[in-house]
C-alpha cells in the first residue's frame, strides 16, 4: 500500500491524475438555477465602448480578477478577458461548459500559470472552449492544456510550454485550430489510447527539448499512443523543428506475448512504407495536407510490435 501510494506521489503525471487528487472534490455547478447565461467581463475598470459589441439583453459582471470570474462562472456562460497579464488557479479545475475569450490580439492577454500547481489548464466537460490567448507555463510539471474527459476546443492560441504539452486521455476529445505549440519538455501534443483529435492550420515547433541518452526515444510534434487507437485529423499544420519524429506512433510492447520492438519510419525499404502507411490509415491519420520540415530524426515514426515465436 505504502509502495503504491509513494509511486503516485512520485510519478507527474498520476499524481495529477490519480485517485488522490483534490480537483475531484470540485463539483459541477451545472446551469444557472435562473436558466439565464452570463457574460463575465475580466478588467480593471469597464468602460462603455467595452461592451458596445454586445447585444442590448447581455447579462454582465464585471470582475477585476480572472479567478473571480471563473469562480462565478456556470455552464454556459462565456468569459471575456481585455487585454493584460493574469493568473488563476482555477483553470486547473474546469468542471463547467464555459466558453473563455481574449479580447484583441491573442499575444494581448496573457495567462500564467501558478508555479506551484501541477496542471495549468485541465477541462473534464463536454464544451470547454479557449479563444484568442496566450498561455504560458511556468512551474507546472503537467501538461500545459490536459483534456482529462469531454471535449475542448481550442482556437487561435498560443501556448508556450516549460513542462509537458497538451495532453489527451483516454475517452476525451481535442479540437484545435490556428494555435501553436512550442517548448514542450516533451511532445507538443500527446494522444492516450481510444482519444480523438482534430488539428488544423497549428504550427508545432521546437518540442520535446529534455535531454534524454537516446535522441530515437524523443517523443517530437505529436505522440500517438496505440490500442485502442487514437483518431487524428490533421490539415493544414505546420510542425518543424522537433527535437524527435513530426509524428510517432507508439505500439505498446506487452500485447500477446513475447514482443520485440522493431522501428519502422518513413523512410526504409518498401515493406516498411508499406507497413506504416497501413498503420496510418488504420487511424485515420492524414497527414497529406500538412507541412512536416527539420524535425531531427524525420517526419513520421511507426514503433510496431514483431511477435517472437518460439
Amino acid at each position: 500500500m505504502l509502495c503504491g501510494l509513494l509511486k503516485f506521489w512520485e510519478n507527474m503525471r498520476l499524481r495529477s491524475h490519480g485517485p488522490f487528487y483534490s480537483r475531484i472534490y470540485k463539483c459541477r455547478k451545472g446551469h444557472r438555477p435562473t436558466g439565464k447565461n452570463v457574460t463575465h467581463i475580466v478588467a480593471q475598470i469597464m468602460t462603455t465602448d467595452m461592451i458596445k459589441d454586445f447585444s442590448l439583453d447581455t447579462l454582465i459582471l464585471q470582475h477585476d480578477s480572472l479567478e473571480g470570474a471563473l469562480d462565478s462562472c456556470f455552464s454556459g456562460d462565456m468569459v471575456v478577458i481585455f487585454p493584460g497579464e493574469y493568473q488563476a488557479d482555477s483553470l486547473a479545475s474546469l468542471t463547467d461548459d464555459i466558453h473563455i475569450k481574449g479580447a484583441g490580439e491573442r499575444q494581448e492577454v496573457v495567462i500564467y500559470s501558478e508555479p506551484t500547481s501541477d496542471n495549468f489548464v485541465a477541462s473534464k466537460r463536454s464544451q470547454v472552449m479557449l479563444q484568442d490567448l496566450t498561455l504560458v507555463q511556468r512551474g507546472t510539471c503537467d501538461g500545459i492544456v490536459v483534456v482529462e474527459s469531454g471535449q475542448m476546443t481550442l482556437k487561435n492560441c498560443v501556448l508556450k510550454c516549460e513542462g509537458t504539452g497538451v495532453c489527451v486521455l483516454t475517452g476525451a476529445s481535442l479540437f484545435m485550430t490556428n494555435c501553436e505549440v512550442t517548448g514542450a519538455q516533451g511532445a507538443g501534443i500527446e494522444l492516450y489510447p481510444g482519444s480523438v483529435a482534430e488539428l488544423h492550420q497549428n504550427e508545432i515547433h521546437h518540442c520535446s527539448n529534455q535531454t534524454i541518452k537516446d535522441p530515437k526515444n524523443s517523443l517530437g510534434g505529436i505522440n500517438m499512443k496505440v490500442l485502442p487507437e487514437p483518431q487524428l485529423r490533421m490539415f493544414d499544420n505546420y510542425i518543424h523543428d522537433n527535437h524527435g519524429y513530426g509524428v510517432t506512433i507508439l505500439v505498446p510492447d506487452n500485447i500477446q506475448g513475447t514482443v520485440n520492438e522493431e522501428q519502422v519510419t518513413a523512410r526504409g525499404d518498401e515493406n516498411e512504407s508499406d507497413q506504416l502507411a497501413k498503420a496510418i490509415q488504420k487511424l485515420s491519420l492524414n497527414t497529406s495536407t500538412n507541412k512536416l520540415i527539420s524535425n531531427s530524426l524525420g517526419d513520421l515514426n511507426f514503433y510496431l510490435p514483431v511477435f517472437v515465436t518460439s
